[in-house]
Formats: C-alpha cells, structure tokens, sequence
C-alpha cells in the first residue's frame, strides 16, 4: 500500500510538465490516480483505504506545489483557498474510482471523477 502513496506523491510534480499543454488537467490527474489504484490489486476494503491514501497524498502534493507557486506570485488568497479545498476533493474523487473499481465499474468511476474535477476546477478559476 505504501506504493500507492510514494506513486501519488510523485504523480503531480509529473503531470506538471503535461498539464501546461494539456487544456484539461483533471483528465490526466483522474486517469493518473485510477492507473495508482489499478497497480494495486486490492480487496474492496483495501480498494476503499487505497482511495483515501491516493487522494490524499495527491491532493497534499499538489497543493504544495501550488503553494510553491502562488507563494512566489504573493497570491495569497488563491493559496488558502487552494490549500484547504484542493485535498478533500482529491481524496472525493480519488474514492469515486475506488468504490467504482470495487463494483467493477472502475470507467464509469473515472469519468464521474472527471467530472466533480473538472467542476471545481471551473468553480475555484
């Protein structure tokens, strides 16, 4: 399990680079989580806490190397909001392909992840 979480941590610092000629960046970073979440054959329990580490791990990087960003641009408002609402919905969305990899459904649960990214990405520009 402990992969999961060194794979999660790395992840953004990765999709940086992608993400600056990619126009929808929660379209790689939910395709990056479901291939963490996919390495790891799990049972549904463990498939559920895998979900929590993942977004959680991912959401914490991001946000630091966010940080990193907005601290240099004196952005100040945009880092706390940034901080404090960047994780959870990684560790949402990290959980939604989760429970639908449990049930089998693991594509129907990376498009709905898709989805609930891409709307708070609209919602926090």
């Amino acid at each position: 399990m402990w992969e999961m979480g060194m794979y999660a941590a790395i992840a953004p610092f990765g999709l940086l680079l992608l993400s600056s000629v990619w126009r929808y960046p929660a379209v790689l970073e939910e395709v990056v989580k479901w291939g963490i979440l996919r390495a790891q054959i799990l049972d549904d329990r463990r498939q559920m806490l895998g979900g929590v580490v993942v977004g959680l791990v991912f959401g914490l990087s991001e946000a630091m190397l966010f940080s990193i960003n907005a601290w240099a641009g004196l952005q100040w408002g945009a880092m706390g909001m940034r901080l404090i609402l960047t994780v959870p919905m990684h560790v949402a969305t990290a959980m939604i392909i989760a429970y639908a990899m449990s049930k089998r459904m693991g594509v129907v649960g990376v498009v709905l992840a898709m989805i609930v990214h891409g709307g708070f990405n609209y919602w926090v520009r």
